[in-house]
């Protein structure tokens, strides 16, 4: 049986393909939404160090959604959350056309600006327009944050 699965709004889209093999034993599929505790936080952090990233109020849709699936030859494989500001974050690099069509802008690696962990991409339009697209999981609510939610 063969399956096909878009998983981020580009043009030409980005997606794959494969076939049920019966000779591999069923792998249970990885939930997208692997952090949780983000969804209530107001202030996000660097799961490696601890810094400020960016915060719930910043949190935009692109093509339609906040959150995306972002798939690798390997099946999903993350999942990235768009934010129009991230000013935790430091932008390098130049790579055009690795996520779209050269008209629609380019992408930069972001990292984040203390540790320079990979934290995920940002793009810029010719026209100015900009947003960060964040690998959820390698964020984490801020502790203040954890300890209100607990209480």
């Amino acid at each position: 049986m063969n399956k096909h699965l878009t998983l981020f709004t580009t043009s030409p889209p980005i997606s794959l393909a494969w076939e049920d093999d019966a000779a591999e034993p069923a792998k249970t599929p990885k939930p997208i939404f692997d952090n949780p505790s983000l969804a209530t936080a107001d202030r996000m952090v660097c799961a490696h160090c601890g810094e400020d990233i960016t915060r719930s109020s910043l949190r935009i849709a692109v093509k339609g959604a906040h959150r995306h699936a972002v798939g690798t030859g390997h099946g999903i494989d993350q999942e990235i959350g768009c934010f129009s500001l991230a000013p935790g974050c430091l932008s390098i690099g130049h790579f055009a056309l690795d996520f779209g069509q050269e008209e629609e802008g380019f992408w930069q690696m972001a990292v984040c600006a203390t540790c320079g962990n990979h934290l995920g991409w940002h793009h810029q339009t010719d026209d100015d327009f900009g947003f960060y697209g964040l690998i959820l999981d390698h964020l984490a609510a801020a502790p203040d944050d954890a300890r209100d939610a607990a209480a």
